[in-house]
C-alpha cells in the first residue's frame, strides 16, 4: 500500500503530549501518528461504525 501525506492541525498542547508519547514508545511523531490513526480505524470498523473494505458481502 502506498504511503500518503496527511496535514492535521491541533492544539499546543496536544503536540506536547503527542511528542511524549512518541518519545516513551521510541517512535518518531509521524509514526506514532500513524500509529493512533491506525488503532481508531481498526477500532471503528470493528464497532461497525465504518465498512471493512477487506470484507466483501455476497
Amino acid at each position: 500500500m502506498a504511503k500518503v501525506t496527511v496535514t492535521a492541525f491541533i492544539e499546543e498542547e496536544i503536540k506536547e503530549g503527542l511528542k511524549d508519547l512518541a518519545d516513551v514508545e521510541r517512535r518518531s511523531m509521524s509514526q506514532m501518528m500513524a500509529v493512533l490513526i491506525e488503532r481508531a480505524v481498526l477500532e471503528a470498523r470493528e464497532q461497525g461504525k465504518i465498512s471493512d473494505p477487506n470484507k466483501q458481502d455476497k
